[in-house]
């Protein structure tokens, strides 16, 4: 396993990136969160502190693996940066997380197609263009 140590003993610092695939659970009042980290295709279980954090987020995460008893191994994350969506995937699936209010994966995936990598751009700088696409109006 790359040299990963369980049970009590911790790994040296490592640092994970990738998307939230799906938050397991969230302490509202503490930000405690258990979520599903998808990582150059791994699904990585990951537990800590996240003041905000959604479904479909890119994040870089600082951390250690460690060995639960009971859920068996998980990322224990010490601290995260939130990355910006790079490619047109990430974009789509950022979107379509919730992260608009009234934009679902269909939509967002429409949204994507038209305006590809400048999808962001549009949405900040002219967001009157979205109107181009279908299922948006003007007043949206």
């Amino acid at each position: 396993m790359g040299g990963r140590s369980f049970g009590k003993e911790y790994l040296e610092v490592a640092v994970l990136e990738g998307f939230v695939e799906h938050i397991i659970f969230r302490n509202e009042e503490n930000g405690y969160t258990v979520l599903n980290l998808i990582s150059q295709e791994d699904e990585i279980t990951c537990v800590g502190i996240f003041s905000v954090i959604s479904e479909g987020e890119s994040v870089e995460l600082t951390g250690e693996y460690t060995s639960h008893p009971s859920y068996g191994e998980q990322f224990k994350v010490e601290s995260f940066q939130p990355k910006a969506p790079e490619d047109e995937l990430s974009i789509e699936r950022y979107l379509g997380s919730g992260a608009i209010r009234g934009v679902g994966a269909a939509l967002a995936a429409r949204i994507v197609r038209h305006f590809g990598p400048d999808t962001f751009r549009i949405i900040e700088e002219e967001p009157e263009r979205l109107a181009e696409i279908k299922g948006i109006s003007q007043s949206q």
